[in-house]
C-alpha cells in the first residue's frame, strides 16, 4: 500500500486512525479511495479485519470497498464487517434475537407484505380504506420508527384527533400481527437491535469490544435509529470515522437527518476535521458553478471544490418557449455529442419529478436516440398510466380481455379474484368475451358480486356513449374522473399518491397535446401514437443509450454531459419548497447533486411556458439559475423571444440574454457569427427568389426562428411562389412562402 498516491488530505484520513473522525469529502473528491486507505492502513498496522465495521447504504459500494481494501492489504478480509446497516443488523439479530422475544428463524417484510398486513387491520377494525389508504399508514408507521417512536409516542406527537386515533390503533395491530408472524419488517431490523442493546448489556458490550474502529459512509444520509445505532456501538472507543458531505444531504423527505452531520463536533469536541475539497471529476467552470449555488445555503459546512483540471467549456443555457422546444433542443445537442464523441453512454439527462420524462421519452424515440430511465419506470409503463390506457382500450376494443381483466377491480369495487375467476370460467363456457358476460353474470355469484358486476359494466357504457359526444381531451379527463382513477389517490396525503395523481394528470396533458397537434383526433389514433412511442425493442437492444433520471436518482453517478431540464420556479425549486427555508436549503443542495454529475460539459435548460400534470404555466427560470455568475454561462440561440416578466435571470453587465418581447423580433447574436450557418435571418423578398430555390435542397438541416431545427423534405414552386416544406423535430412538418420564411441553412 502507497500512501503517496494520496493528495495531502486524502492521506492526513488514512493516517488518522485513533478517536473520531469527520471526512468531510465534496462531490467528486475520492472519498471512497480515501476510506479504504484508511480501513487497509488499520490492517497494515496491526489491527485484525474481525475489529473493523465499514457501515454503508448500498451493498455494491460494500462490496466495492471490501474488494478495493483486500488488493491494497494483498489479504482476505473476508472477517470484515462491511455491509449496509440492514445487512449488518440481521447479522446481529440472527445470533441474539431470541432476548427479545422472536425467534432467530424470522422473516423479513417487503413493501407488499405490509400492505397485506394493514390491509387486515383495516378490516379487523372495520376502517374505510378509502379515507385510512394503506400506504400513507406504511408511511406513517416508517417514519415513527425512524425516529424510535412507538405507536403511543407517534401518537402523543399527533394532532390527538380521530384519525390520529385510527392510525394509531392501526399501527398497535401491524405491531402486534408482526410479532405474531415472527416477522421484522425493514425499520424493525434496526429498532430491535437497538432494543437488543438496550435491555441486554452483555449483548453491547460484546460488540463494544468485538468493533473497535466503526466507519460509516454517507453519513449525511443517516436517521435517528442509524445515529443512535452508531454512538451506542462506540461510545467507549470513540473510534467512529465518518465519510459524507452535507451539500449532498437529499432524502430528508425519507428521514435522512443532516443535523447528524451538522453536529458531529458537537458530539465529539475533540474530533478531527479533514476537508477533501480537491474535485478530480469536473471541469473548473462547472465547479465554480456549483460552489456559487451552494454558497446560498446556511445550514452547512464551509468548504469550496476545486480542480487543477482546466476550465473547460462554459455552461449552456437554453431558453425554450415550451417543453417540446426544450426536449427538441436536448435531442439536436446530444446527436452534435454523438457525432463528436460516439459515446451515449456518457450523457445523462436529469429532471427533477417523474412526470417530465413523457416528452423527453416521445422526443428521444422520434428523434432515434437510445435511451433508458434510470431509476423509476418509463412514463407509459408506470402502473396508474397503464391502467388508464386499459379503460382506454376496453373502450375502443371490449374483446380485450387483457385489458378488461385489469381494470375490473381497479380501483377498488368489490369484484375479488374469486369472482373474476367465475365470469372467466362462464366466458370461456359460453365462447364469449369477458365483456358479454359482464351485462349477465352466472347466476352462481352472489348477489353482492353481482351488483358489484352490473355497475361497472353500467360505467363502461356510459363511457363509451360519452366517448362519441365529448372531444378526445374532454373524454380522456372525464374517464379519469368517472372512473375513481384520480379520486383514489386524491384521499391520500402521501408523496407517492401525489406522484401517482400528477402521472395522470400528466397522461390528460399528453391526449390534450395529441388533440392540438394531430390531424386526427380519435381516441383510436391517439392510443396507436402511444402504442408507437412505447414501443422500445430497438432502444433495449442497443449497446449504448442516453440516461433519462431524477435527480434525486443520480447521487453518486457522473458523466461527462449532464443535461439539467425544467429549470423553473415551482418545478425546481418545487412549489412545496418555496415557502420554507429548510426545505429550500434541501431543493438547492439537489442542485448542487445535479451539477456536481457533470465532468466535461453542462447543460441547463427553462422552458417559459410549461404544461406539465394537464396545466399550462408561464414559469419564471429558476432562482438557482440567478446564482451562477454570467462569467460561467455561454447562452444558446433560443428560437423564440422570451417575454421580460416571465424571465428575471439577472446577469453581469456585460451579457445580454436577449430576451425580448413576445411577438416582437428578439435582439440576438448574427446568424454570420454562429458557427456552421450560412446565411443571415430573415430573407428579404427583394433577394432571388431563384437563388432560394438553389440554396435549399431536400435533406438541408435549417434552422427556423419559432419551430427549431428541421430538415427540408421539398422545394417546389418558382419566383414569389416558391414553396418549402421542412419537418421540425418537434413541431412535425410545416410548409413555408420560401420568400419571407425565417430560415436559415446549417452545415453539417
Amino acid at each position: 500500500m502507497n500512501l503517496s498516491l494520496l493528495n495531502p488530505m486524502q492521506r492526513k484520513a488514512a493516517q488518522t486512525l485513533e478517536g473520531p473522525v469527520l471526512i468531510l469529502a465534496g462531490a467528486g473528491s475520492g472519498k471512497t479511495r480515501t476510506i479504504t486507505f484508511r480501513i487497509a492502513n488499520l490492517i497494515e498496522s496491526g489491527v485484525a479485519p474481525w475489529r473493523i465495521l465499514a457501515l454503508t447504504f448500498t451493498n455494491k459500494a460494500a462490496r466495492e470497498m471490501k474488494e478495493r481494501v483486500a488488493r491494497l492489504v494483498g489479504s482476505d478480509v473476508d472477517e470484515m464487517w462491511l455491509g449496509t446497516f440492514h445487512s449488518v443488523c440481521v447479522r446481529i439479530l440472527r445470533r441474539d434475537i431470541e432476548k427479545i422475544g422472536y425467534q432467530r428463524s424470522f422473516t423479513i417484510y417487503d413493501e407488499d407484505d405490509q400492505q397485506r398486513v394493514i390491509k387486515d387491520a383495516l378490516k379487523a377494525l372495520h376502517y374505510d380504506e378509502k379515507q385510512l389508504p394503506p400506504r400513507e399508514i406504511r408511511a406513517k408507521i416508517s417514519d415513527a420508527k425512524n425516529r424510535m417512536l412507538s405507536p403511543d409516542e407517534w401518537f402523543q406527537e399527533s394532532p390527538r384527533d380521530f384519525r390520529s386515533q385510527q392510525i394509531h390503533d392501526i399501527m398497535r395491530y401491524y405491531e402486534e400481527r408482526l410479532h405474531n408472524a415472527n416477522a421484522l419488517d425493514f425499520d424493525d431490523l434496526l429498532l430491535c437491535t437497538l432494543q437488543l442493546f438496550v435491555e441486554h448489556p452483555p449483548v453491547l458490550d460484546y460488540y463494544r469490544q468485538k468493533f473497535a474502529y466503526v466507519h460509516v459512509d454517507e453519513y449525511q444520509d443517516t436517521n435517528m435509529a442509524q445515529y443512535t445505532f452508531v454512538r451506542l456501538l462506540t461510545q467507549e472507543s470513540r473510534n467512529l470515522c465518518v465519510v459524507g458531505d452535507d451539500d449532498q444531504s437529499i432524502y430528508g423527505w425519507r428521514g435522512a437527518d443532516i443535523r447528524n452531520i451538522l453536529d458531529f463536533e458537537t458530539d465529539f469536541p475533540d474530533a478531527t476535521v479533514i476537508k477533501l475539497e480537491q474535485n478530480y471529476r469536473s471541469t473548473a467552470n462547472i465547479l465554480d458553478a456549483a460552489n456559487q449555488v451552494i454558497a446560498h445555503n446556511t445550514g452547512r459546512k464551509e468548504k469550496a471544490l476545486w480542480t487543477d483540471e482546466d476550465e473547460g467549456e462554459k455552461i449552456h443555457l437554453f431558453s425554450a418557449g415550451d417543453e417540446r422546444e426544450e426536449a427538441a433542443w436536448i435531442c439536436v445537442t446530444i446527436k452534435k455529442l454523438q457525432k463528436m464523441h460516439n459515446n451515449l453512454a456518457e450523457i445523462a439527462v436529469l429532471y427533477r419529478t417523474h412526470a417530465q420524462s413523457r416528452v423527453l421519452e416521445e422526443m428521444f424515440m422520434r428523434s432515434g436516440i437510445p435511451y433508458r430511465v434510470f431509476g423509476g419506470t418509463k412514463f407509459y409503463d408506470r402502473k396508474e398510466v397503464k391502467d388508464a390506457l386499459a379503460y382506454l382500450r376496453v373502450i375502443v376494443n371490449p374483446a380485450d380481455d387483457v385489458s378488461l381483466t385489469r381494470i375490473i377491480n381497479t380501483p377498488k369495487r368489490s369484484i375479488g379474484d374469486t369472482t373474476i375467476a367465475a365470469l372467466q370460467e362462464y366466458a370461456r363456457e359460453e365462447e364469449l368475451p369477458l365483456f358479454s358476460v359482464l351485462a349477465a353474470p352466472p347466476d352462481s355469484l352472489s348477489s353482492r358480486a353481482k351488483k358489484s358486476i352490473s355497475a361497472f359494466s353500467m360505467l363502461l357504457m356510459q363511457l363509451t356513449l360519452m366517448k362519441e359526444s365529448l372531444s378526445l381531451s374532454e373524454f380522456v379527463e372525464k374517464m379519469l374522473d368517472e372512473t375513481g382513477l384520480k379520486a383514489q389517490f386524491e384521499v391520500d396525503g402521501s408523496d407517492e399518491a401525489q406522484t401517482r395523481l400528477e402521472n395522470l394528470m400528466e397522461f390528460a396533458g399528453a391526449a390534450k397535446e395529441f388533440e392540438q397537434q394531430s390531424a386526427e383526433k380519435t381516441l383510436e389514433a391517439f392510443l396507436e401514437n402511444v402504442s408507437l412511442v412505447t414501443d422500445l425493442d430497438r432502444q433495449e437492444d442497443a449497446p449504448q443509450y442516453v440516461t433519462l433520471m431524477t435527480l434525486h436518482s443520480a447521487k453518486g453517478l457522473e458523466y461527462d454531459d449532464v443535461f439539467l431540464c425544467g429549470l423553473e420556479e415551482g418545478i425546481f425549486p418545487s412549489m412545496r419548497s418555496i415557502t420554507e427555508e429548510n426545505k429550500m436549503e434541501e431543493e438547492r443542495r439537489l442542485c448542487y447533486v445535479g451539477i456536481t454529475r457533470a465532468k466535461k460539459r453542462l447543460y441547463l435548460s427553462f422552458a417559459r411556458r410549461r404544461m406539465l400534470y394537464n396545466q399550462i404555466t408561464h414559469n419564471a427560470p429558476s432562482l438557482f439559475l440567478k446564482e451562477i455568475p454570467g462569467r460561467l454561462i455561454q447562452e444558446e440561440w433560443a428560437s423564440r423571444p422570451a417575454s421580460p416578466s416571465h424571465a428575471p435571470v439577472q446577469r453581469q453587465p456585460q451579457r445580454n440574454l436577449s430576451f425580448g418581447t413576445p411577438g416582437m423580433a428578439a435582439a440576438r447574436p448574427s446568424a454570420l457569427n454562429i458557427p456552421g450557418v450560412q446565411k443571415g435571418f430573415a430573407p428579404s423578398p427583394a433577394r432571388s427568389l431563384q437563388a432560394n430555390t438553389v440554396l435549399f435542397r431536400p435533406g438541408d438541416k435549417v434552422l427556423h426562428r419559432k419551430f427549431g431545427e428541421g430538415t427540408v423534405q421539398s422545394v417546389t414552386g418558382t419566383g414569389a411562389d416558391a414553396r418549402i416544406m421542412i419537418a421540425f423535430t418537434a413541431y412535425g412538418t410545416r410548409e413555408f412562402s420560401l420568400s419571407i420564411a425565417p430560415i436559415v441553412k446549417i452545415e453539417t
